[in-house]
């Protein structure tokens, strides 16, 4: 059951990376498409066992939460490249797992893609972040926040330039994720304190080839700080 939950994901990822680098593909249907493809997955969970949902974008989608915590009920709910709208539209499969009955907690892990984009705007940010919690909140379940850990230009793919733009606008999106949490009672996990230097850019260990995403010494301490409130 794992490996096509597993399997699922990638199929998720792959088709609408590669529409998105399909020129042809308008707007309107890239995200008709991606909608439909996040109803159907969200009818595959009808009859998962999930305690635990690790919600997020590629972060969240390349960690191996089966192995970090193999005597739980978790999944991963990540797809590479979502932003917080994504997420607001892949909220049935966090639903359909609610209804179930079995799920306790979801794991949020947002933001990095919004803050990416040259078209970040922190007003939509948190317009977008407050109406995602808000809605995970009705369903019944402890959700937890996780703010955004920075991005690195050393000895990576990423650019001093580039890394500096993108992790000035992590620092706002982490204070309106730090006041979102507060105002929906909910618990913020303090990940980029944990794994950023002080001027807010990716420590190296932690940090992958391309700058972006974790390495495995990233990922473990991401594992182990989740891991209280996972178990």
């Amino acid at each position: 059951m794992k490996k096509f939950f597993l399997f699922l994901a990638l199929l998720l990822s792959l088709i609408l990376v590669s529409c998105s680098q399909d020129d042809r593909i308008s707007g309107g249907t890239y995200d008709a498409m991606y909608e439909h493809l996040a109803q159907m997955w969200a009818q595959s969970l009808a009859h998962a066992d999930a305690e635990t949902a690790f919600f997020g974008d590629s972060r969240v989608a390349g960690a191996d939460w089966y192995s970090a915590y193999p005597d739980e009920k978790v999944i991963n709910l990540g797809v590479g490249g979502d932003k917080i709208g994504n997420l607001i539209t892949r909220l049935g499969q966090v639903k359909t797992l609610a209804g179930s009955g079995s799920l306790k907690c979801c794991f949020v892990a947002i933001g990095g893609n919004d803050c990416l984009s040259s078209k970040f705007n922190a007003d939509k940010f948190k317009e977008e972040y407050d109406s995602l919690l808000a809605k995970l909140s009705e369903l019944g379940i402890t959700v937890y926040v996780n703010t955004i850990a920075g991005v690195t230009s050393e000895d990576t793919s990423v650019s001093a330039n580039d890394a500096k733009k993108a992790n000035s606008k992590i620092e706002q999106a982490n204070a309106i994720i730090r006041t979102l949490a507060q105002e929906h009672n909910v618990a913020c996990i303090e990940i980029a304190a944990l794994m950023d230097n002080g001027d807010g850019s990716l420590k190296r260990e932690y940090a992958s080839a391309d700058g972006v995403h974790f390495s495995e010494e990233g990922n473990q301490i991401w594992f182990d700080t989740l891991r209280p409130f996972v178990e």
